[in-house]
């Protein structure tokens, strides 16, 4: 062993027995505890903020899926299935599929105001409801060739939209998504 060696060695036990000496009198217990009192002060989540916000995602996710969805003419190659399960998914693929097999497509958006309107996070597994104030004066059906706009007349151009949310072991989804188009809001 080299002089060199030896000296490392020597600081490396030196600075092992003080570290050990600290330990003994209790400084090192205290600057590992110091971490955890800060995160015990730290408030909890209130799980409603949380699961409201999750389903709004959901929701909101859901929606610009299906105007990407709609825009394209196919569910291919979009996250619908990330936001949305059963009746709502099988109603939203549905919808594109009609539209596409007549050559239609959606242009534009819709203006979407969605609240959380219930939720019950008691319930096996927890729900939630949205209700939405669809604006679509600005999300048209057209033609996909020749552009001309097929939308059926409406007699409102905002309605009430209400969806039905279930957490799941992959987060919210909706499962169901109503529209009431004789229903101003």
């Amino acid at each position: 062993m080299t002089k060199r060696q030896f000296a490392s060695l020597v600081a490396t036990v030196a600075a092992l027995t003080a570290l050990a000496g600290c330990a003994a009198h209790g400084q090192v217990a205290q600057i590992a505890a110091a971490p955890a009192a800060t995160a015990a002060a730290t408030p909890a989540a209130d799980p409603t903020r949380t699961a409201t916000a999750a389903v709004l995602a959901a929701y909101t996710g859901m929606r610009q899926a299906q105007e990407q969805a709609e825009a394209a003419g196919t569910t291919q190659n979009v996250s619908l299935g990330s936001y949305a399960t059963g009746k709502a998914l099988v109603q939203i693929s549905a919808a594109v599929g009609q539209n596409a097999a007549q050559d239609w497509v959606m242009v534009g958006l819709p203006v979407l105001d969605p609240k959380v309107t219930a939720l019950d996070l008691a319930a096996a597994p927890p729900t939630a409801t949205v209700t939405d104030c669809m604006n679509v004066s600005g999300w048209h059906l057209v033609d996909e060739f020749t552009g001309k706009d097929v939308t059926a007349p409406s007699a409102h151009a905002s309605f009430v939209s209400v969806s039905q949310a279930q957490l799941g072991p992959d987060g919210w989804r909706i499962t169901q998504t109503d529209v009431d188009r004789s229903r101003p809001c």
